[in-house]
């Protein structure tokens, strides 16, 4: 009987002990659907087209509004900031490139826009023989208006960046 309470009580100690842990683990991250989606189609090949939106470097240059350019690896990881009209503290980084689907990220770590993280996508394709370019602007907030608002500054850089790619490629 004794040995029978000693097991009880073991098996109540080790289920305390772990409970904590069990409840501590995280819940998987929510996925955000993007917020603004635009694009442009471009008289280029997917690869001229790929080619330079992959050089994050290049790419940012190409953009007049983008000034004070620190951008010294041009890699997945690579970290830069700039200034823009409206974001005097930007800082980002390459947070994925896939080469074989051909899509970039960008990890907008700090801007003048909003307090929080917020993610750029831009994904290269084919519009028959021509290359298409999707920019997706991935944010969530808790309130409607800075939701507006975020998205009008969002959908403004999108059109610097189109702006230069088709005086690139156009």
């Amino acid at each position: 009987m004794i040995q029978l309470v000693r097991k009880h009580l073991m098996v109540t100690l080790i289920a305390l002990i772990f409970a904590p842990v069990a409840m501590a683990q995280m819940q998987p991250a929510k996925r955000i659907a993007p917020k603004v989606i635009k694009g442009v189609s471009l008289n280029a090949s997917v690869d001229e087209v790929w080619t330079f939106v992959s050089q994050p470097k290049s790419f940012f240059e190409a953009i007049s509004e983008v000034e004070n350019l620190k951008c010294p690896a041009i890699s997945e990881g690579a970290k830069m900031s700039f200034t823009l009209p409206n974001d005097s503290k930007r800082e980002q980084e390459v947070s994925a490139v896939n080469k074989q689907e051909q899509v970039i990220a960008y990890y907008i770590t700090q801007s003048d826009y909003y307090h929080q993280n917020f993610v750029y996508r831009i994904l290269v394709g084919a519009d028959g023989d021509k290359a298409f370019v999707q920019f997706e602007g991935i944010f969530a907030t808790d309130s409607k208006a800075e939701d507006k608002k975020l998205k009008a500054l969002v959908e403004g850089e999108w059109m610097w960046m189109k702006k230069a790619l088709e005086e690139k490629f156009n």
